[in-house]
């Protein structure tokens, strides 16, 4: 069995850099499988104001996965028992690899791990695009895709099933951050400061209002910053 990774596109100031070099590791040493990452190529370092991605350099990411992925089946390397896991659900593509698997009688398995759409209202899709019957039917399309579909908290987990209708195929995890434990070490003997970060984009499901009434209220007792 081999593990594909379909990643998403890694920003340098995100976790998604660090998920591209850490993760396939951490699969590798608690499965003992071979796993390989399907990468997009070059990333747009430039995303859109206040989103986590670019929303047209996503789609380029995205296309040039299931241009890899299709060449994979047409070379005959993917395999019966292998597991494809998407590092964000929300990648259409999932649907033509299910599409190949099937018609080539290929039995694999697929994960996704579910960040946000339109259920959010505070997620873009939610915001622009909100409950249009292409962008649910879509979303459903791909829920029902996935063997498992994973979700790092109940609060999101809740919001997605009162969305659409969950199954056994739903599953609470939590992300894959183990490496951060390690990375953290070099700061445990540093000096304290009375500091308060904010180190989100600025978006309103970030809620920035928050930070900004704690500045307010407690700027003379703490310094605040804002990591952009």
């Amino acid at each position: 069995m081999t593990i594909y990774i379909v990643d998403l596109e890694a920003v340098d100031t995100r976790y998604t850099k660090e998920w591209k070099e850490y993760l396939p590791r951490q699969l590798k040493k608690h499965t003992n499988r071979e796993v390989v990452n399907i990468s997009g190529g070059d990333t747009p370092q430039t995303t859109t104001p206040g989103a986590f991605l670019n929303f047209g350099g996503t789609n380029v990411y995205k296309s040039n996965q299931l241009a890899k992925i299709g060449q994979m089946f047409c070379e005959n390397k993917i395999k019966d028992g292998d597991y494809f896991l998407y590092t964000d659900a929300w990648n259409p593509t999932v649907l033509q690899l299910k599409y190949m698997a099937e018609l080539l009688n290929v039995k694999i398995k697929i994960g996704g791990m579910w960040h946000a759409g339109s259920y959010d209202p505070a997620d873009f899709l939610g915001r622009i695009i909100g409950d249009k019957p292409w962008v649910r039917k879509t979303e459903e399309s791909m829920y029902e895709t996935f063997d498992h579909n994973f979700f790092a908290t109940d609060f999101h987990l809740k919001m997605f099933c009162d969305t659409f209708k969950c199954t056994s195929k739903v599953k609470r995890v939590g992300w894959p951050m183990e490496y951060m434990e390690h990375n953290l070490d070099s700061y445990k003997n540093m000096t304290k400061r009375d500091l308060i970060l904010y180190p989100h984009r600025l978006a309103p499901e970030k809620q920035p209002g928050i930070f900004q009434d704690l500045k307010d209220s407690l700027s003379s007792q703490y310094e605040f910053v804002v990591c952009q």
